[in-house]
């Protein structure tokens, strides 16, 4: 999301999701998009209800309260059944690490520094030099979404969110909606949730961390996947 800007009128107070849809108008899928550039994971690695929510606010032009997400909310573990994101690979194309390097925030040289003419002359610049920022982005063939929920809402209301993960002003992370598929294996548990047990049968074992278990609320402590996970796409 962009930075808020200093004066903007932000509000006091957001009320919680109407929870989604009921389960028995939804269905297990899984979302694959092409990923067309290299990502940047931020610390907390997108899920996709935090993306729909994002998209939401974006189609509706407001920010001012969370919209009802096309997924279903699991009363009982308390967050959507929404994947984070997994990267997609094949037998011709892995994961792969590009390093990125970009210029911060260049700052001005106060006036009064400026006209010290007895101020020693640096070649580096000093202080107010440019520095880089350098980031460890990724690449693969798709990134993958697994949900409980309505599949085609889903994805038309992902269109909104052209990139993911940081750089995304720069290009970074962009990917575009390529296929719906049906998934009979609940792999929408692979998220954060707060017992261990939820990750039970997955090729991973579960990280401590704190979080939020839904786009609203507080971070606590969870239990939750790696933050890189891999799966080969047929």
């Amino acid at each position: 999301m962009e930075s808020e800007q200093v004066g903007t009128p932000q509000p006091e107070h957001r009320a919680p999701s109407p929870r989604g849809i009921p389960a028995g108008q939804a269905q297990a899928f899984r979302l694959l998009l092409q990923l067309h550039t290299p990502l940047i994971l931020p610390l907390a690695v997108p899920r996709l209800d935090t993306l729909l929510q994002e998209a939401a606010c974006r189609r509706a032009l407001d920010w001012s309260c969370y919209h009802s997400l096309p997924l279903v909310f699991d009363e009982e573990r308390g967050g959507y059944r929404a994947s984070q994101l997994l990267f997609g690979v094949t037998p011709h194309a892995g994961l792969e690490a590009h390093p990125l390097a970009r210029i911060a925030r260049i700052q001005q040289l106060p006036l009064l520094q400026a006209r010290n003419v007895r101020a020693p002359l640096r070649l580096d610049g000093g202080d107010w030099a440019p520095k880089m920022t350098r980031h460890q982005a990724l690449l693969s063939p798709y990134v993958l979404f697994y949900a409980h929920g309505d599949p085609e809402a889903c994805a038309d209301l992902l269109q909104e969110v052209p990139h993911l993960g940081q750089g995304y002003q720069h290009g970074q992370g962009m990917v575009s909606v390529m296929a719906v598929q049906q998934d009979d294996q609940s792999r929408w548990q692979q998220r954060p949730w707060r017992d261990a047990g939820a990750h039970q049968g997955f090729p991973y074992a579960p990280l401590a961390d704190e979080l939020r278990m839904a786009p609203w609320g507080s971070d606590e402590p969870v239990f939750r996947p790696p933050r890189i996970l891999r799966e080969v796409v047929a």
